[in-house]
């Protein structure tokens, strides 16, 4: 299949050209922030009070910081960053595999449903809901999928 048959589609998501190591430094920017809140919220709380604060900060920070990192990873794989359609498949891109340069693994599209704010895209074995929302070319890429979905039904 020659490159020029693949259209690429790039979420508001989309890591860009941007290393690795900056994307995840910035996607972890907020989960330490809401994780390290209730650790300063108690520790505030304790020494208001005239109790120990050490114990917070020994167990809490590092609780804190262990769960953004979990969470941060998490969301790096689970979000989708970039779909490639080609005429008789799709490849689907989270926002690690783009800021990675990870290969696209191809699979076929068998369903698609649409609402007001959602196109649902059965690829392979899974079902995605993209908001229409985070898709700038979401009517192309709609397009697309169709094209390549009716390809694969009459193969």
């Amino acid at each position: 299949m020659s490159d020029d048959a693949v259209q690429i589609f790039r979420s508001v998501d989309h890591p860009g050209t941007t290393p690795p190591a900056v994307v995840y430094g910035r996607a972890l920017v907020r989960p330490i922030g809401v994780c390290m809140l209730p650790v300063m919220i108690g520790a505030l709380v304790a020494a208001l009070q005239g109790f120990p604060v050490l114990s917070y900060l020994l167990i809490g920070f590092p609780g804190a910081i262990a769960v953004a990192m979990l969470w941060t990873h998490y969301r790096m794989r689970t979000t989708l960053a970039e779909i490639r359609v080609r005429p008789d498949a799709a490849a689907l891109r989270t926002v690690w595999e783009c800021a990675r340069r990870e290969p696209p693994a191809w699979r076929r599209v068998l369903d698609l449903r649409t609402t007001r704010s959602t196109i649902e895209a059965t690829i392979g074995r899974g079902t995605y809901v993209l908001r229409t929302a985070r898709w700038p070319e979401h009517d192309a890429l709609l397009e697309a999928l169709r094209h390549a979905r009716d390809a694969c039904l009459l193969s």
